[in-house]
């Protein structure tokens, strides 16, 4: 980005400065305009940074998912997690920065921050992480805040959960300076150990217990074989004392947690080089790290985790995934927000490797069906980054902690914005001119609507009395090719005009007109409009109107239209005869025939003739 610099020019001195009676008020504009420029330089430097990526489509198997992404400050190393407070989102970072983000995407970094340390000690980069935040309300507005961390003692590592209160008054929200260890895991760790190995997600479990899941740390086999460690299990914690009771153990790298409405506890778990699994967790069980796994050995490979891909002796996961997507945190699925997904649990990955040859298979969200607790299928849904947390806003948005350090919310969206979004036509008519120009409705707004622009007059439509004069002087019909002129230079084409230039390229101004004339293959000087029209009973009907061809004769006229899921719809005329303005009507129903991206037709005449070839056009739906 180029940064620009005002310099404000000084006059010669010439002896002794002699100051004007006014110089006081020349100084204050001056510093005035100073201060205003550079404010306009931080505020445009601000919207540079919080510049935010267009909506995106992701087309999954039940839903088309409509995303959101945000940018935070970027991230030291990886980790982090997120939370919901109230309409907001609570976020932490890998080193335990807190920041509260607004419905509509507003950041701000909150005074306070997770104790990873002794004062004064720094910490070794790439080990020390936050694992996991979770609040538990005590009253309105007054919230305990748990966090699973590392922490340094300037020796050796601890895995710890340490909590603070967290005051909330409206959009003030306050941190305690006060926190409390209330968790240390056993045993320590020297600098160097694998702090991504670190598991660490929380539930509450009852008013005063929390459970938490322990990685094991990169620990030889013998520590995690101890009873007395903390390594590898699924741990119960009295909040007012810290006595932890072992409910499972055999865990390697828990990364999500989750309980569903029956009750049933659901983990998360990164296997060895492979074989992530999703397991069903019961007390007592032992889950079979580091005796067995579907996983291999990262060095000897001819050492297998008991009798290989058979998991003998110990709890079997429900679902393994062989190779490993790097699943990381589990939710169940909020019906309210997603009704067609019931009660799927959603898996986040980190990785990028395939576990399907040929298929991207990590940077994706795994929804898997179930039938209580047996595995019907799971489906990828390709988010294309690291995933590291999610969880669901209140709004019913789908919210995704990204370890690029940004946030993207998900939000299921109907095919009609769908349609809009994945063409680029009609992206190119929301962002340039639906501001001003409706183009399915005969509705005005600062502009005239462009239904049936092509062939009228230029400055002349019903209802609209602001054209300029330079538009009415014209005395011309509107055709593609003045059009385009038009959108690209408009006082070129038309001296005078009101309109604002858009600013189009030339390949951009004919994807437009495409849109207002159905598309830039007219057969035959064919021009293709749509409107919305209401039926007798309410509903909605997409009229497309096939101007240009010849009074008098008859035609048959066939329609098809490819949905974004891939459906294809048929609507043919089988006898069509001209209406009065030199063209028939094709009607069918919504919403099939709107989507925006592949609509086509062809025509014969008399029914003798050939059917003429295919011909697509793009009607926007707004």
């Amino acid at each position: 980005m180029k940064i620009c610099t005002l310099t404000v020019p000084l006059p010669p001195r010439r002896g002794p400065p002699v100051a004007p009676p006014w110089s006081p008020w020349r100084r204050g504009l001056r510093t005035a305009v100073v201060i205003a420029v550079l404010a306009w330089l931080a505020f445009a430097l601000t919207a540079t940074l919080q510049a935010q990526p267009p909506p995106e489509v992701l087309q999954t198997h039940l839903y088309a998912l409509e995303t959101e992404t945000y940018s935070l400050e970027p991230f030291a190393g990886a980790g982090g997690a997120i939370e919901v407070l109230g309409r907001d989102l609570l976020i932490v970072t890998p080193r335990g920065r807190l920041a509260l983000m607004t419905p509509d995407g507003a950041l701000r970094y909150l005074d306070g921050q997770v104790p990873m340390g002794e004062a004064g000690i720094e910490i070794p980069s790439g080990r020390a992480r936050v694992a996991d935040i979770l609040l538990k309300e005590h009253s309105p507005g007054r919230f305990e805040l748990f966090v699973s961390h590392h922490y340094f003692t300037g020796e050796r590592f601890l895995f710890r959960v340490s909590s603070t209160t967290l005051l909330r008054d409206g959009q003030d929200v306050e941190l305690s300076d006060a926190w409390r260890t209330v968790f240390d895991a056993r045993p320590s760790f020297r600098p160097g150990f694998a702090g991504h190995e670190a598991g660490g997600r929380m539930l509450t479990d009852g008013p005063d217990h929390l459970l938490v899941i322990v990685g094991h740390h990169g620990a030889g086999d013998s520590e995690l074989l101890e009873d007395e460690g903390d390594l590898g299990k699924l741990l119960r914690i009295e909040i007012r004392t810290g006595a932890a009771e072992t409910l499972t153990r055999g865990h390697r790298n828990p990364q999500g947690l989750a309980r569903d409405a029956a009750g049933d506890l659901w983990a998360a778990e990164h296997g060895p080089h492979g074989g992530d699994e999703l397991n069903l967790l019961e007390p007592g069980r032992h889950y079979g790290y580091p005796q067995v796994s579907y996983g291999l050995p990262y060095t000897d490979r001819s050492a297998w985790y008991g009798r290989e891909g058979r998991h003998d002796g110990f709890t079997r996961p429900v679902f393994a995934w062989v190779p490993s997507p790097g699943i990381s945190a589990l939710v169940v699925n909020d019906r309210r927000a997603f009704p067609l997904w019931d009660d799927d649990l959603l898996i986040a990955s980190l990785s990028g490797t395939s576990y399907i040859e040929g298929i991207p298979g990590g940077h994706s969200i795994f929804r898997v069906r179930r039938r209580g607790r047996v595995i019907q299928y799971v489906e990828r849904i390709l988010v294309g980054d690291r995933i590291r947390d999610l969880t669901f806003l209140p709004d019913g948005r789908l919210a995704l902690l990204l370890d690029s350090s940004r946030v993207k919310l998900l939000r299921h969206i109907d095919e009609d914005r769908a349609a809009m979004l994945t063409c680029p036509a009609s992206r190119l008519f929301v962002q340039r001119c639906a501001k001003c120009h409706s183009l399915t409705k005969k509705t005005h707004r600062a502009g005239p609507h462009l239904v049936g622009a092509l062939g009228r007059r230029t400055g002349a439509v019903e209802g609209f009395a602001g054209f300029s004069d330079a538009l009415r002087s014209l005395n011309r019909v509107w055709t593609p090719r003045d059009m385009e002129r038009y959108l690209v230079d408009p006082q070129g084409f038309a001296p005078g005009t009101t309109m604002t230039g858009p600013a189009l390229t030339a390949e951009e101004a004919r994807q437009i007109v495409g849109l207002i004339g159905g598309g830039p293959y007219a057969i035959e000087g064919l021009r293709v409009g749509a409107e919305e029209r209401t039926d007798g009973r309410g509903g909605r009907i997409l009229v497309h109107r096939i101007a240009g061809i010849t009074p008098g004769r008859k035609y048959a006229a066939q329609l098809r239209t490819r949905a974004a899921n891939g459906k294809v719809a048929y609507s043919e005329v089988v006898t069509a005869v001209p209406d009065s303005l030199g063209g028939f009507v094709l009607r069918w129903d919504a919403p099939a025939p709107e989507v925006c991206a592949t609509h086509e037709f062809r025509l014969r005449a008399d029914r003798k003739t050939e059917w003429r070839p295919w011909r697509r056009f793009v009607p926007l739906v707004e």
